[in-house]
């Protein structure tokens, strides 16, 4: 039969936990007065109760730690990210703005001076903001020399039977749309290439430097 050390080491757990019934407190701490060896239990509990207190708290704290760094780090991504985006789309629409006001017409191989000169006459009857420039084929082989740079030796095969076509370059704030539809029908003209893609516009304008 236990004696009265063994029933009270059976209730502290209970009792630091503070679930113990009424009688049942009475008896321990009663018990408790009048034995050290149960007092020094108690405090071991107690000891031990605290020390897994401390430790599921800073495992707490080291796992909100943890978390908190993953969030900033994935913020700080997401930023960077974001400027990125930002400063590549400023760039693309400062590039947009050189050019997008440019059309390009090419011109037909075996086009003629008079029909060189009245497609520009015409163009320039569409509005007074518009600057214009004659590319010769001779200037055009010049032009992607300087795009090739190092590379520009590729070309001198083709010298003799030069394959860029000679074109007119416009330049204007007028509507692109409405010269597009005055010249299309204008005999000579080739191709009409009008820049209107800022991105397209951008990686062409990296991809030729």
């Amino acid at each position: 039969m236990k004696n009265e050390c063994d029933i009270v080491k059976d209730l502290l757990f209970s009792y630091s936990d503070g679930i113990l019934s009424t009688g049942s407190k009475e008896l321990v701490e009663k018990h408790l007065k009048n034995c050290e060896n149960c007092r020094n239990i108690l405090e071991e509990i107690k000891k031990d109760y605290k020390d897994q207190k401390q430790t599921r708290e800073i495992d707490f704290f080291k796992s909100i730690k943890k978390k908190l760094t993953k969030k900033n780090i994935v913020i700080f991504i997401s930023v960077i990210f974001l400027i990125f985006i930002i400063l590549f789309n400023v760039l693309v629409f400062h590039n947009y703005n050189k050019v997008a006001s440019t059309i390009e017409i090419y011109l037909q191989d075996n086009i003629s001076e008079e029909e060189i000169e009245n497609i520009k006459n015409k163009i320039r009857e569409i509005s007074d903001n518009i600057e214009l420039e004659y590319i010769s084929k001779d200037k055009a082989m010049e032009r992607m020399k300087d795009k090739f740079k190092d590379k520009a030796n590729l070309l001198d095969n083709y010298e003799q039977n030069n394959p860029f076509p000679a074109s007119i370059e416009i330049k204007t704030n007028t509507k692109i749309e409405t010269i597009e539809s005055s010249i299309q029908d204008i005999p000579g003209i080739k191709k009409i290439i009008i820049h209107n893609n800022p991105y397209e516009l951008f990686i062409s304008d990296i991809l030729t430097k």
